[in-house]
């Protein structure tokens, strides 16, 4: 027996947060204070503060403000559902499992600022990742430090770069065009030119 969707969201005519409102619907109720309460103008001073009672703010359940969003986010093409096209690097290549292991609380709550006492361990991973890359690939060395698809490409091109300044000489007139094709991201003739290239296509 095969099933044939309908269609390929569950709706197509969602209507807005705003038009789902209900006056006094509560999304969420808080707590009982265990602790003493305090003064709000003690800590926020009331030029911080709304005075409008949040008049205009949708008034709906917890409940109806998941299901809402969850039904937008099937409209949204994601890696879950094909295929990423061009454009896409950081995002197509990884699997969930990479994505679970970032999720891992050594990572994700390491601030990025913390002193390198508190980072050891990360440091050390990536240092014995770079170490085992320019293994795996023979190169003499590996840099970790671009945080993007575009990065790495400017990376690469400024390599590229300074090792022909190093050979030829910077006032040298030899390779200094790059060929990009037409169908390329548009990152690639602009870090090109910014590497100091000639762009054609």
């Amino acid at each position: 027996m095969s099933i044939k969707k309908v269609s390929s969201h569950p709706t197509q005519n969602e209507n807005l947060i705003f038009e789902r409102s209900q006056t006094g619907r509560i999304g969420y109720r808080l707590p009982k204070l265990d602790v003493e309460p305090v003064e709000i103008d003690s800590i926020i001073p009331s030029e911080y503060r709304r005075d409008d009672g949040l008049e205009g703010v949708p008034e709906v359940s917890e409940v109806d403000v998941v299901r809402h969003f969850t039904r937008m986010s099937t409209w949204n093409y994601s890696i879950d559902l094909g295929m990423y096209p061009l454009g896409s690097c950081t995002m197509k290549y990884n699997s969930r499992l990479n994505e679970l292991a970032a999720r891992i609380a050594g990572f994700a709550n390491l601030h990025p600022l913390a002193p390198e006492e508190e980072m050891q361990g990360a440091l050390e991973l990536i240092y014995s990742l770079q170490k085992d890359l320019a293994e795996i690939t023979g190169l003499p060395g590996v840099s970790l430090q671009p945080a993007a698809g575009a990065q790495g490409e400017m990376t690469g091109v400024m390599l590229i770069r300074a090792f022909i300044d190093k050979r030829d000489g910077t006032g040298s007139s030899e390779r200094r065009i790059m060929l990009i094709p037409d169908s390329a991201h548009g990152t690639n003739p602009a870090s090109a030119a910014l590497a100091g290239f000639t762009v054609k296509t």
